[in-house]
């Protein structure tokens, strides 16, 4: 590696820099500034552009050979001098100026890299007369290479992008928009002049919002906790009608370095016909709940012998037609208890009720049930009450469906655990079993109206697929949430969080 002493060593004689003793002071000063700095450079000297560089230039192109030292630059650069030409030109023209992502051929051939150069024209202390050029470089490989990357990566996003049905936005974490496709602009009805890349997302929600688009209340208020949600949440689902009367399902997403992307759906279609069937389901509910209630009558009237003895095949025909009868009525009443909590017109006998009570009583009240199917219900409260503000027979039934389905998917022998425990300024009731699980795939149905795990036809445990979603509306409306853990490795764990009253 290139030395003070080899430096002062080296046959300057043979090159068009001549003897070092008749060096001007000049070129004695720079070549010292040369060796004295950690920073890879190089001078060009004189007429010949002479190429004088340091051990930091040597060290970041592996040169092992002078050869090159004190030499024409226009020999040295070879095949690239060219490029380098006009770069040289203009600094002994007097020009100072940077020349970035310079690429250049690694010796051998192999690879390209980029150098950022600053070049300086170097003037003579008496004639002002430029005699030289000072050039520091910089490797800014890795640099280029990650941009090439980088762009090389959004153009395939971006090619991918456009050839989704749904709605995508791509956001950095400034929130300034990086890319977008069309079924996104036209989602939100913007107009093309209206959109652009690099432009704040906070501007596209004021538009959205002063639009009526975001619901009601003032739009700037309406963008900042949108904004706050985005900078403070890895993900988000929301689902908007915009003043059109059209329903987008919006779905954000956080991906690294901080960006987000941000999906949307247009479920109008869908939203009206799920309207339209709700109404069709109400109805029908209504209309069969007289007759059914008559029927449900009239079978346990004649099961009592108001009609006489049976003969025995007719008992067991009377027997089938009333438990099916039953279990009609209670698909009926499922269906209107989801109509009214949908509607917003079930009502709730809210009381300030210690929950290690309820859930005691939830216990008792499904042990029987529990029983018959082999399985134990056990429950863990603390001493201490917990007070919430709840109805008390709702919560019932909440928990007499979690504790239903515990005991239906869990084997013979097993236990279902009934714990209580405060959770920060919530009561969260656990219901525990050590059954088949939940699978993966049926996660996201969960709570959906209509839904069970095993759809077969040939399914052993019989349910009407409600009541995950009855149980879902009546924990809401006291404002709590139900959720799977899906954190359970063994069996199903579900949560209800429910506020503490005072």
């Amino acid at each position: 590696m290139l030395d003070h002493e080899k430096f002062l060593s080296f046959p300057w004689e043979l090159t068009p820099v001549g003897k070092i003793e008749q060096w001007p002071k000049q070129l004695h000063f720079l070549t010292n500034f040369l060796h004295s700095s950690k920073q890879p450079m190089f001078v060009l000297w004189g007429d010949s552009r002479a190429f004088i560089f340091n051990a930091a230039y040597q060290e970041i192109w592996g040169i092992h050979s002078l050869a090159q030292l004190g030499r024409p630059i226009d020999e040295v650069a070879a095949g690239i001098w060219q490029q380098m030409k006009p770069l040289v030109e203009r600094v002994f023209d007097g020009q100072s100026f940077l020349e970035s992502d310079f690429a250049i051929t690694d010796i051998g051939g192999a690879d390209v890299r980029y150098f950022d150069f600053s070049y300086t024209p170097i003037r003579d202390y008496d004639s002002d007369e430029i005699v030289a050029a000072l050039c520091i470089s910089t490797d800014v490989t890795n640099r280029v290479i990650s941009a090439q990357r980088t762009r090389e990566e959004r153009a395939i996003l971006d090619l991918t992008v456009q050839n989704v049905t749904e709605g995508v936005a791509l956001v950095e974490s400034d929130l300034s928009l990086v890319l977008w496709n069309e079924p996104f602009r036209i989602h939100f009805g913007y107009a093309p002049d209206e959109i652009r890349m690099g432009m704040n997302a906070v501007e596209l929600m004021l538009k959205t919002a002063q639009r009526g688009d975001l619901g009601p209340g003032e739009p700037t208020a309406i963008v900042a906790a949108l904004a706050h949600s985005i900078q403070t949440t890895e993900s988000a689902r929301l689902e908007i009608q915009r003043s059109n009367g059209q329903v987008l399902s919006l779905y954000r997403r956080s991906i690294s370095g901080g960006r987000f992307l941000l999906m949307s759906q247009d479920v109008t279609d869908e939203r009206r016909i799920a309207r339209l069937k709700d109404e069709l389901v109400s109805t029908v509910s209504h209309e069969l709940r007289t007759p059914l209630t008559a029927i449900s009558g009239a079978l346990g009237m004649v099961a009592a012998g108001a009609a006489g003895p049976l003969p025995e095949k007719a008992e067991r025909l009377i027997e089938i037609a009333q438990r099916n009868s039953e279990r009609l009525t209670s698909l009926v009443n499922d269906l209107l208890d989801i109509d009214k909590l949908q509607s917003g017109k079930a009502k709730f006998n809210k009381q300030c009720l210690d929950l290690a009570e309820i859930v005691r009583t939830a216990a008792e009240q499904n042990q029987p049930y529990a029983e018959r199917a082999g399985i134990e219900v056990r429950c863990d409260v603390p001493a201490a009450p917990l007070v919430a503000k709840v109805d008390r027979n709702r919560i019932l039934q909440v928990l007499a469906n979690l504790i239903s389905n515990a005991v239906k998917f869990s084997p013979k022998g097993e236990q279902v655990l009934l714990r209580l425990r405060e959770n920060a300024d919530a009561a969260r009731i656990s219901v525990i079993d050590r059954g088949a699980g939940v699978s993966e795939e049926f996660r996201e149905r969960l709570f959906h109206r209509f839904t069970q795990q095993d759809g077969t036809a040939s399914r052993v445990q019989q349910g009407t697929g409600l009541g995950l979603a009855i149980s879902k509306g009546i924990v809401e409306a006291h404002g709590g949430s139900i959720h799977l853990d899906t954190a359970t490795t063994r069996g199903a764990t579900f949560h209800v969080d429910l506020p503490l009253g005072e």
